[in-house]
């Protein structure tokens, strides 16, 4: 099938940063040594299922040359298909309600609950449509179970149509079961020529050994704060909530592009401020324990936590740019910028580079599930001491 290469768009284009890895894999489909199954290892709203789906859309591109460019056309019924997520080559896989693959009869109880899981399961689908950064997830997701591994077996027994590559991408890898990761270890050790697994996951050390063996790890960079802003110019938003959304994403588009469409971030500043005056202020320690206990109490909202905590990271770090250059031009909270100051000339001994590492770190504990009212206590207490200049309590 031939294009008119002068309409159609860079296929590769609306990633976000990853040039590096773009490469990689572009090589490696001219080159024709894709490895038979790829590991995308990097923090969440990089880029990886993103980069995942543009390569599956340009090996069953059916344009003559999508191969030798390693680009798609954007134009052929199969780049439309692989678009809206229908190519009968694309399985995609991620973490679900154990309910959905249950056979269950007309009359059962458990029917209406079927029913309301796969409606939800499809408004995922039209979201990840929408927008490939999109991460899906189920809000009583067993993960990914046995049942969908053996689904992958049974199609693998059949051609790829248009005689070109059937895809096997599993999102949120590491949330794989026991027994889905054995069945899907013994389909790595023999491949089917036609088969390309593309495997994705934020959490490495949660991943079967023997999987991550079988598969070529690709490693995705966090993006830059400069990367972000630069993809979120196209909106028609002002530069202070881009440059804003772009820095408290902390490398995640995605949650860059939630903060444009629904603003909480003064919402949860105003929180992490809130908090910090409970910490320093002298004769407070009673109310700051209260402030914990009730954040803490917030365990289905662990989001909101780590949000609040992001807030909290940022003020940190704009207190550092103003200690450092001595003016507010580079600060983030640009509306909120006289109390920057006002906290930075308050507290000259304040190690502020510990405190940001402090709260890096308890973000890091939260999304690895640690306890929420012993991680934030801690935090507490570390920070009230470095923010004065003094020792960390042993």
């Amino acid at each position: 099938m031939k294009t008119n290469r002068t309409l159609a768009a860079m296929s590769w284009a609306h990633i976000v940063g990853q040039k590096k890895q773009i490469e990689v894999l572009r090589r490696a489909v001219q080159t024709n040594r894709l490895a038979s199954a790829y590991l995308f290892i990097g923090q969440e709203g990089v880029g990886k299922d993103a980069v995942a789906l543009e390569l599956a859309k340009v090996l069953n591109c059916l344009a003559d040359d999508a191969l030798q460019r390693a680009e798609a056309c954007d134009q052929c019924e199969s780049c439309k298909q692989f678009a809206d997520l229908t190519h009968p080559n694309l399985e995609y896989v991620f973490p679900i309600e154990g309910i959905l693959v249950k056979d269950i009869s007309e009359a059962s109880k458990e029917r209406e609950k079927q029913e309301s899981a796969l409606a939800q399961y499809k408004q995922l689908f039209a979201e990840k449509r929408r927008n490939p950064y999109f991460k899906m997830q189920m809000e009583k997701s067993m993960g990914i179970v046995a049942e969908q591994i053996e689904e992958l077996i049974r199609k693998s027994l059949y051609k790829p149509s248009n005689g070109k590559m059937r895809i096997y991408l599993i999102s949120q890898a590491e949330r794989m079961n026991t027994t889905a990761a054995n069945r899907l270890l013994k389909l790595l050790e023999e491949p089917p020529p036609f088969v390309l697994f593309i495997l994705t996951t934020s959490r490495l050390e949660q991943m079967l050994p023997t999987i991550v063996s079988r598969c070529q790890p690709l490693r995705f960079s966090a993006l830059s704060s400069a990367e972000i802003a630069q993809a979120l110019e196209a909106k028609s938003v002002a530069p202070e909530r881009v440059a804003f959304a772009a820095s408290f994403a902390r490398g995640n588009f995605y949650k860059a592009q939630q903060l444009l469409e629904n603003p909480l971030e003064q919402q949860w500043r105003n929180k992490a401020l809130d908090w910090l005056r409970a910490i320093l202020a002298s004769g407070r320690e009673l109310e700051m324990i209260r402030y914990i206990e009730e954040f803490a109490k917030k365990e289905s909202l662990r989001e909101e936590q780590l949000q609040v905590l992001s807030a909290l990271l940022l003020l940190f770090q704009d207190a550092l740019r103003y200690r450092a250059t001595g003016t507010n031009v580079d600060v983030i909270n640009r509306d909120i910028v006289e109390t920057v100051i006002k906290f930075s000339r308050a507290f000259p001994n304040a190690d502020l580079d510990a405190a940001a590492a402090a709260v890096e770190d308890t973000i890091y504990q939260l999304t690895r599930n640690a306890n929420a009212l012993l991680a934030l206590a801690a935090l507490s207490i570390r920070l009230k001491a470095v923010l004065n200049g003094k020792p960390v309590p042993a």
